[in-house]
């Protein structure tokens, strides 16, 4: 790819595929179409641990999981960092299982690199062409050498945007576990963001209320709060306590703080926080199944595990064996497309507590 602005698609596909879900699809195929490929794939892992993320846009699901299942015996791993390499000068020897795969796959020509990033991140990019087109040239390891430090910067954002999202998700658990309404404002008042106990308080109407698409508190006293504190929020950083009174009970807590501009692109200014402990929040049983397509024997394993539970713990609870438990948390994984328990009850304690997009 000797055109510099076809080049600069690709790195667009790269960068602005990071903000997609999933994010590196475009970019592998827009890859695999520059370099005549096949298949691009892109894996993912810590240590040796094996593979946390794999990505081939195209490929027939059953070959990836056989992938998965003999990965172990790829002899093309542990590349130089950093250098392209292929298939073909690097392998020496190929064990009778993995050469077996080849066979039905048709494809020894593959040309990789791999990176490494902190603490302890493996990642493996691979080109993979059919036996019988031509092998790989010049062309296509210019191309992958001249990508390598975009890869390594795209992958440092990836992990800090995920990481990101993972701190958003676990604070949004929380919120929803201490029955706090949260609300993001503009500067007229109109709700750009909120959460699910929030929009359980504008739905049953007691408290506060939406009216074209601005938040309307039910007293004239919190309303004349709330508009002042959007006239002159609060610097960044720091808070406005206050209270919310409702007709048939005592008042509600609140707080507000300003949202920095940075934050968000749709004029965000205000964001409050109203704690409401007369409605507990969490995951249920039901709200598990319909939005993970789990079994009841899933859901109520993962119920448990969602309020804190050890996987052993929660198999006596609902009366499995621990084996049981662990085949279900298999099943799990895979349905809520997670590979670590930490993961999974970060994921699970969020169901009933996202902001509405």
């Amino acid at each position: 790819m000797a055109d510099d602005t076809a080049f600069a698609d690709l790195l667009e596909t790269l960068y602005g595929g990071l903000t997609r879900a999933p994010p590196w699809e475009g970019f592998l195929r827009a890859l695999a179409t520059a370099t005549n490929t096949t298949f691009a794939t892109l894996l993912i892992g810590r240590g040796h641990a094996g593979i946390d993320a794999h990505v081939t846009p195209g490929a027939d699901p059953e070959r990836t999981q056989e992938y998965q299942k003999i990965s172990q015996a790829d002899p093309f791993v542990g590349l130089p960092e950093g250098q392209v390499v292929s298939f073909r000068d690097f392998v020496s020897h190929i064990p009778a299982r993995f050469r077996d795969w080849l066979g039905v796959a048709h494809s020894e020509e593959i040309l990789g690199v791999d990176l490494h990033r902190p603490p302890d991140v493996a990642v493996r990019l691979r080109l993979t062409r059919d036996n019988a087109d031509p092998p790989f040239g010049d062309a296509e390891r210019t191309l992958l050498t001249r990508l390598i430090p975009h890869l390594r910067i795209a992958l440092d954002l990836h992990a800090r945007l995920t990481t990101t999202q993972a701190e958003s998700q676990l604070f949004s658990s929380a919120m929803a576990g201490l029955a706090v309404a949260t609300l993001i404002l503009d500067r007229e008042g109109r709700i750009l963001r909120r959460n699910a106990v929030a929009m359980r308080m504008l739905e049953e109407g007691e408290v506060i209320t939406e009216r074209n698409d601005r938040l309307e508190p039910r007293t004239g006293s919190a309303a004349t709060t709330i508009s002042r504190i959007l006239a002159s929020p609060p610097p960044l950083g720091e808070e406005i306590l206050f209270d919310v009174a409702t007709a048939t009970g005592p008042a509600l807590h609140a707080r507000a703080r300003a949202v920095p501009s940075s934050a968000y692109g749709d004029g965000a200014w205000l964001a409050l926080f109203i704690a409401d402990p007369s409605h507990p929040a969490g995951p249920s049983e039901e709200a598990l199944r319909e939005r993970f397509q789990l079994t009841r024997a899933e859901a109520g394993l993962a119920l448990h595990l969602a309020q804190g539970a050890t996987l052993a713990d929660a198999a006596d609870a609902i009366g499995i064996a621990y084996n049981t438990a662990r085949s279900h948390l298999r099943a799990i994984f895979a349905k809520t497309d997670t590979h670590r328990q930490v993961q999974l009850v970060t994921l699970l304690r969020t169901v009933g507590g996202e902001y509405e997009i």
